[in-house]
């Protein structure tokens, strides 16, 4: 669970090595997860008691989608909608990863990027309203997981603010899975979503203001009418009321939510953040214990780092830092996920050790914290790490902010000297296990391609894939662990 602390949370998630991830859902991405999207027939429209319409869908399988891309939603988009919720393939970064959701064969359009989650680098900045609970409540509703969640009670109002880390312009929101359950549980009934280009108190816009209806089964999406259609860097969540609360459990009801998902455009940032430094390392949920030594070294868009035993490799795509690592201690790995505030350069993370959840955590100024690299931060090395690219929605064309980590990988393979490398890329588990097997072929022929391009001798490097057979987090039910998932090995001999 997280508090409300510094604005340098770090999003850790772990694994060691540089990752070349790509931007999509299953598929080596840098981002953009297999959100729920459109799938199905779309049949007669009927209109709800909201004003609304609701399409209903006849039952249709889920889209086996993998990156998913910047796509947009057939139908009105001053209605709130209902159809069922496609589960997307690999997905990338919507400015520069890719999620593959069209399969061959398939009928389902490929799903957009979803700007609102972790893996994208939207952090969190504040909570109000709750009861008990923190931050990671927060994130829960922003973590690519269609699953729901106990967020609050009945008669409580709460509201949850987030951080993009560049402006976003977003035309299409959407809730998966509004369900009831069995005893005192129900769903969200009004959810405010508003953004500002400001800051986080002042220029709140409604973007959307909705009031759910329960879903039929699970795997459908609401689509909600988006009002206004504007720049933001920050986004604010209210949510408040069940749906059905039986008569005498009013206020001792439980109210659930899925997610937000969030499609349109964002700045692309083309040269990779600073990462660089030393702090102290804590849990966002404990922030008054003492935490560990987080130290990182920053060459391009490659990093090395330590924190306590355990020691980390990773690939710098802007604003998002993707790196993994192994605890020599108790020889077990670890994943991270850093996102840093290219205005004031502050950091924040999730990270997961022996494979298990994502937990938050933040990081801390402390001059007096010593350093865990034995020495000055030393050159990244390549082979034998993993690296993360992004690439387009449902493609292999690798995004502008990646060219930096391609740059910095060729120079270190040139300066290591193998005689032979092999490109090894893999996927999230999302979608099509065949579609994902030659998505993660074809990213890696695509960096191969580029280091080529850029003087390596062809003869001396090969490219192969392996799908979704090889995670490195499992299960990657959140487009946090996808993430760390979706990346390219790099094997020298």
């Amino acid at each position: 669970m997280l508090r409300t602390s510094g604005r340098s949370a770090i999003v850790l998630l772990a694994a060691l090595a540089l990752v070349v991830a790509a931007c999509g859902g299953d598929g080596d991405g840098d981002g953009d997860g297999g959100q729920a999207g459109e799938d199905g027939a779309v049949g007669d429209e009927t209109t709800t008691e909201g004003g609304g319409t609701t399409s209903s869908t006849s039952p249709s399988t889920e889209a086996e989608a993998s990156d998913a891309g910047d796509g947009q939603v057939d139908g009105d988009a001053d209605d709130d909608t209902t159809a069922d919720a496609g589960s997307g393939g690999d997905a990338g970064d919507a400015a520069g990863s890719t999620d593959d959701t069209d399969r061959p064969g398939d009928d389902a359009e490929p799903e957009p990027v979803d700007w609102l989650t972790f893996a994208r680098g939207l952090t969190f900045v504040s909570l109000t309203g709750l009861q008990s609970g923190s931050a990671a409540d927060a994130l829960a509703a922003v973590d690519g997981d269609p699953a729901t969640y106990g967020v609050t009670d009945d008669e409580s109002t709460v509201e949850f603010v987030y951080e993009l880390p560049a402006m976003t312009t977003l035309d299409r929101l959407a809730v998966p899975n509004i369900l009831d359950r069995p005893g005192n549980d129900t769903a969200l009934r009004f959810l405010t979503v508003e953004g500002s280009s400001e800051g986080p108190d002042a220029g709140w816009q409604v973007l959307a203001d909705a009031e759910l209806e329960l879903h039929d089964d699970e795997g459908q999406l609401t689509e909600l009418a988006v009002q206004t259609v504007t720049p933001i860097r920050w986004l604010r969540l209210t949510m408040r009321g069940g749906i059905l609360v039986e008569p005498g459990d009013e206020g001792r009801t439980i109210v659930r939510f899925s997610e937000l998902i969030g499609n349109g455009t964002q700045e692309p940032i083309t040269e990779p953040a600073d990462f660089a430094g030393r702090w102290e390392f804590d849990l966002t949920e404990r922030p008054d214990f003492d935490g560990e030594p987080l130290e990182i070294g920053q060459t391009g868009a490659a990093i090395t780092g330590c924190w306590g035993d355990v020691t980390f490799t990773g690939s710098v795509n802007g604003a998002i830092a993707r790196a993994t690592g192994r605890d020599a201690v108790r020889d077990r790995p670890a994943a991270f996920i850093f996102v840093a505030d290219v205005d004031d350069g502050s950091i924040t993370a999730l990270v997961s050790e022996n494979g298990g959840f994502f937990k938050p955590y933040v990081t801390t100024d402390n001059a007096e914290i010593g350093g865990c690299l034995e020495e000055a931060a030393p050159t990244p090395r390549v082979c034998a790490t993993s690296a993360y690219v992004n690439f387009d929605v449902d493609s292999a064309a690798i995004r502008p902010e990646s060219l930096a980590v391609l740059r910095d990988l060729y120079q270190l393979l040139v300066a290591e000297g193998s005689p032979s490398v092999a490109i090894v890329g893999h996927t999230s588990t999302e979608g099509d296990a065949d579609h994902n097997l030659d998505l993660s072929r074809r990213r890696a022929e695509a960096i191969v391609d580029d280091l080529v391009g850029r003087g390596f001798d062809r003869t001396a490097i090969t490219a192969d894939g392996r799908g979704e057979t090889e995670p490195l987090v499992s299960p990657d039910d959140t487009e946090t662990a996808r993430e760390i998932n979706r990346r390219v090995d790099i094997v020298c001999v």
